[in-house]
């Protein structure tokens, strides 16, 4: 038996591997932060057996409760991805499971990897109105990529700008954006209709730097980068340095910043501002969003749960030191635009909740192509 984590997002301590029924891990804290939260590991062993995995340090994460009524995503081949019985049971977090093969991945949410990152930028690039280019250059010297979706002659489009993956462990962000992109370019009647109106900006991995490494919440340098845009360092928080120079040459009309939730079961969206045009405009965004999407709803939010979950920090950088050092508080601030934070799910949603899900991530890939609804209505208002 062998476990390792020696590949794009691979994290996870081992501290006892002999017994199968008894391996023992432990979930690692990001490179240069104390947040942890994310694991991603491989499994090489006898097939056709019972295993029992016991994380024993899960109670102490970043966002322990997350771990309630949660299961584990596993995956043969790293394309088709299921869940698997998880407990959590006395501040760990056992997974029992008898894999079909002898070679078994098993993931906190289904990761989304630098190639296919690659793959996208690759058949994007291919149509006429995409253009991908690189805004710089993290730490790690990884590109922080920009696609450009659509043509703007005469500068009247309205510019709409998309962000994801800011944590890194927050993958279906970045399954969101890659349903998007595809949306937007696939000729379709709405798409069009869109593009004839609005131009987009799409980042969809902000942190490529902490996505390889295995990080949850930080980058390389240990930045919580939604915590980093009121003055963001042009070394440490370089990937939001070099967003926000890209937003003042282009101009901000709609912003949306995508993350996943590791503690409530749904999706949700909440604006920055508190403004009775700005609630207007998000309760339209959202009843719109709403009717386009089945796993979109608007019922439970931020607000709704935050007697059951309370404040939570990943450390010291998690907190900010400006009211706007968050995206969405910066981005209304300094361009005075609707500015959306979508969250997403890691557990199932309630209503599938306890079924063996496949592919639990096809689902944000479709949201990201049922978003359009809901831009198309707002940029029209």
């Amino acid at each position: 038996m062998n476990i390792s984590t020696n590949f794009d997002s691979g994290s996870i301590r081992v501290v006892n591997d002999t017994d199968v029924m008894n391996i023992q891990l432990e979930i690692a804290k990001d490179n240069n932060a104390c947040t942890q939260q994310w694991f991603h590991f491989h499994l090489q062993t006898q097939a056709n057996i019972n295993h029992k995995i016991r994380i024993i340090n899960a109670g102490k994460c970043t966002f322990a409760t997350g771990f309630d009524d949660y299961q584990v995503i596993a995956s043969y081949d790293q394309e088709t991805w299921f869940r698997v019985p998880t407990v959590y049971l006395g501040n760990e977090l056992h997974i029992e499971h008898a894999p079909n093969e002898s070679g078994i991945y098993y993931a906190y949410f289904v990761p989304y990897s630098s190639a296919r990152h690659q793959q996208l930028i690759s058949s994007s690039q291919m149509a006429d109105i995409c253009n991908v280019k690189s805004l710089g250059f993290t730490s790690h010297k990884q590109s922080i990529d920009l696609f450009k979706i659509g043509v703007d002659k005469n500068g009247k489009k309205k510019k709409v700008w998309v962000i994801a993956r800011q944590h890194p462990g927050e993958t279906m962000a970045q399954w969101f954006a890659e349903g998007l992109i595809k949306k937007l370019l696939d000729n379709s009647p709405m798409s069009h209709t869109l593009l004839e109106s609005a131009i987009f900006y799409i980042v969809p991995n902000m942190n490529p730097d902490g996505s390889i490494l295995g990080n949850h919440r930080t980058n390389s340098n240990g930045k919580n980068l939604n915590r980093q845009w009121h003055e963001p360092a042009q070394v440490e928080s370089t990937e939001v340095f070099h967003v926000q120079q890209a937003m003042k040459e282009s101009g901000v009309d709609l912003f949306i910043d995508v993350h996943g939730d590791e503690e409530i079961p749904y999706s949700f969206m909440m604006a920055s501002g508190a403004s009775n045009s700005t609630k207007e405009s998000l309760n339209s965004f959202k009843n719109n969003f709403e009717k386009a999407s089945p796993n979109f709803q608007s019922k439970y939010d931020y607000d709704t749960h935050k007697e059951t979950f309370g404040t939570r920090c990943c450390g010291s950088t998690c907190t900010g030191k400006s009211t706007f050092s968050k995206a969405t508080d910066y981005v209304e601030h300094h361009h005075k635009c609707l500015s959306l934070l979508l969250e997403m799910p890691f557990k199932e949603l309630d209503d599938t909740r306890g079924a063996l899900e496949f592919n639990p991530h096809h689902k944000f890939i479709e949201m990201g192509k049922a978003a359009i609804v809901p831009i198309l209505a707002h940029i029209k208002e």
